[in-house]
């Protein structure tokens, strides 16, 4: 497949995803859907970690993006989207960050808040993961990158990844030390706007196999362990505030409940967004019989303040056409709504108003 073939957006070719694996898991998503929420119990909520996929060059539409958005979240009762570009590579032919869909969201004042570096900050990271020691025009540059991004008006910085499998074609595996000097340099940023990042990490505790249904290249045959370097980098600067991304759709087995509560208890500038998972993901919120799992529900009673809810939403342009990740991920999109609404109808009043809408706002600093 040629380099303009792989791509976030790419509007090529016929919308049929042509993985065997990603169709087995929407397979699966489906069919682990539990009963849905009835929509008109008026559950209002926000979902911190969406994408908007639009396209690029000449052929970029966010203007319908950010339409069918819209749409979406009203008929489920969202009330914001926090928007916010993937964690991209260099060399990627769709490569973009916040600017690419600013001017769009702006339309819709009071239902979006964007983070901003996914495609700009994070390709530095990952171009500079094998050096220890940062030159000082490299850490310049990035910091001078971090500073716009808050000055056009940011809440924060997302999505940024220290691990990040691939899970079908033009979707990169991303691995840097989560305390590489320049994820320091982002905690320090973070710090001192007092604003979040988003922080993708695919949890390995220790070194292991790379999974069956995973293909190796891109993702390595092993795994190597990232807890550690994981840890320091949440210890080094405590004001700064991190979401952990997509808890419960854990694809590696390593994320359990027992560990998230170490890590909360541990390091009190964690927080967690959910993804609630189905079919492949374990350490799944749901059980068999679409209730929530005692320990998890444990877990949200004794941290009720560090939890968001973070669908990973991909909304895009209807006009688009192709096979690329972002366009497949977007037919997932209903699949999350109802999950999520049935999640939240199965929390107790007070904890659905935290996770689901009062969490964000304070963590978020987002305005009504």
């Amino acid at each position: 497949m040629s380099g303009s073939d792989k791509s976030w957006t790419q509007n090529s070719l016929p919308l049929v995803p042509t993985i065997i694996g990603a169709l087995l898991f929407f397979s699966l998503l489906s069919r682990a859907i539990p009963q849905q929420a009835d929509p008109a119990g008026k559950i209002e909520w926000i979902d911190v970690h969406v994408h908007l996929i639009g396209g690029r060059g000449a052929n970029a539409d966010y203007e319908r993006t950010v339409k069918a958005a819209v749409k979406a979240m009203d008929e489920a009762g969202i009330k914001k989207s926090v928007v916010m570009p993937p964690p991209q590579v260099s060399g990627m032919p769709a490569l973009h960050d916040y600017d690419s869909f600013i001017s769009a969201i702006r339309k819709y004042p009071g239902r979006f808040a964007f983070l901003g570096g996914g495609g700009t900050l994070n390709p530095m990271i990952q171009d500079a993961a094998g050096e220890i020691h940062l030159e000082d025009p490299v850490r310049r540059r990035f910091e001078a990158t971090a500073d716009e991004i808050i000055r056009a008006g940011a809440v924060g910085f997302g999505e940024m990844t220290a691990h990040h499998l691939s899970h079908t074609a033009g979707h990169p595996y991303e691995s840097v030390p989560a305390d590489h000097p320049l994820f320091l340099v982002l905690a320090d940023r973070a710090a001192r706007y007092d604003v979040v990042i988003d922080f993708h990490l695919d949890l390995v505790t220790e070194d292991m196999d790379l999974p069956s249904r995973f293909s190796s290249p891109p993702n390595p045959s092993i795994l190597r362990a990232n807890r550690a370097s994981f840890e320091r980098f949440l210890a080094h600067n405590r004001k700064a505030k991190v979401v952990w991304a997509h808890a419960g759709s854990d694809f590696l087995g390593h994320w359990t409940v027992s560990l998230s509560r170490q890590l909360l208890r541990k390091h009190p500038n964690l927080y967690m967004s959910l993804r609630i998972g189905g079919g492949v993901p374990r350490n799944l919120v749901f059980d068999s019989g679409g209730q929530i799992k005692p320990a998890w529900m444990d877990l949200f009673r004794d941290f009720p303040d560090r939890f968001v809810i973070g669908g990973d939403q991909f909304f895009a342009s209807p006009l688009l056409r192709g096979s690329g990740p972002g366009l497949l991920f977007a037919q997932r999109g209903s699949f999350i709504r109802k999950r999520m609404l049935d999640f939240l109808s199965r929390l107790p009043a007070d904890l659905a108003r935290k996770i689901g809408r009062d969490n964000a706002h304070q963590l978020y600093k987002l305005k009504e």
